[in-house]
């Protein structure tokens, strides 16, 4: 292992990529954080933060939003937005790098909670009861959405939102159709298309009848705080998220919130934790309700709990 000076620390989301540099477990420096959209090629984005900081680095470990294949990921941007072919073998030879690890940005956030203090955190559904077991779920909603989970420094390696999504009522019945018939037939409905920023623009769209593809971020959230009813359905589905990950992986000492759709509606004060805890703890068997009621639900503060996890 290189001395820790020369450690390049980079979380790439499906917008952003930050980098740091690693100074020592739970410490970073040289926070640099850079919109994906205004560069070219990815290569570029690394240049750009290694001039910056002034600094060459011996190995890197990146956290990434989508797994590549065969060493290789493939960006798919929206219109008028530049893709992404990111070949890590050949930055590894560009940048004369002697290591690069590439690890999954949930996997990373999940290393990174047992180092969060109690002040980067914040509760918002208490346990009721002793929780069942310590094994702790992060939910990271942004661009996408994903999850994994920590137990004993073991990583919970999940395909995050790609599986299909759970229809409980007659609305969400009507919302489902929508969302179906505004996507590309070839690909199946998946949480992800209800949990994420682009569902929950979907639902806000299904609740207002008006279009809101063309709206910035700031102008979509002015524009979500006139329908409660797109707020009241995104936490119904989060709830439903959040229920689902932590019955069928038995994962009940606590489910972490994070990512930045999370954090724009709580900034903004447009949540329902109500709708949430209904479809997080419904009416079910003794057993599966006991374990639910001592799962507490927590809204990770730290603005950077992959690049946290990446220092673990």
């Amino acid at each position: 292992m290189s001395n820790n000076k020369n450690i390049l620390l980079c979380d790439m989301g499906g917008t952003h990529a930050r980098f740091a540099k690693y100074v020592s477990k739970g410490t970073y420096s040289d926070f640099k954080k850079y919109r994906l959209n205004d560069f070219k090629s990815f290569s570029d984005i690394i240049e750009k933060y290694i001039a910056q900081v002034g600094q060459s680095f011996q190995t890197a470990r990146f956290a990434c939003a989508r797994a590549p294949v065969d060493g290789v990921i493939q960006y798919k941007r929206h219109a008028g937005d530049p893709d992404y072919l990111i070949d890590f073998n050949a930055i590894k030879t560009q940048f004369l790098w002697d290591d690069l690890t590439v690890l999954n940005d949930l996997s990373a956030g999940a290393y990174g909670l047992p180092l969060l203090s109690d002040t980067q955190t914040k509760i918002i559904l208490k346990n009721n009861v002793q929780p069942w077991n310590d094994r702790k779920i992060i939910i990271s909603v942004g661009t996408g959405v994903g999850h994994s989970g920590v137990h004993n420094n073991q990583i919970l390696d999940t395909p995050g939102g790609h599986y299909f999504p759970p229809i409980i009522t007659d609305e969400h019945k009507r919302l489902e159709s929508f969302i179906r018939n505004n996507k590309d037939k070839n690909f199946a409905l998946i949480i992800e298309d209800f949990v994420s920023g682009h569902g929950l623009r979907s639902i806000t769209e299904f609740i207002s009848n008006k279009s809101n593809n063309d709206l910035k971020p700031d102008e979509f959230i002015n524009h979500l705080k006139h329908y409660p009813d797109a707020i009241r359905l995104f936490f119904e589905f989060l709830g439903i998220h959040a229920n689902t990950i932590t019955a069928a992986t038995g994962y009940y000492g606590g489910v972490y919130l994070a990512g930045g759709v999370i954090d724009n509606l709580i900034i903004n004060n447009l949540t329902d934790w109500k709708a949430f805890e209904k479809y997080f703890r419904p009416a079910l068997v003794q057993s599966m309700t006991h374990r639910l009621n001592g799962t507490s639900v927590s809204y990770v503060t730290h603005d950077e709990l992959p690049l946290l996890g990446l220092t673990s």
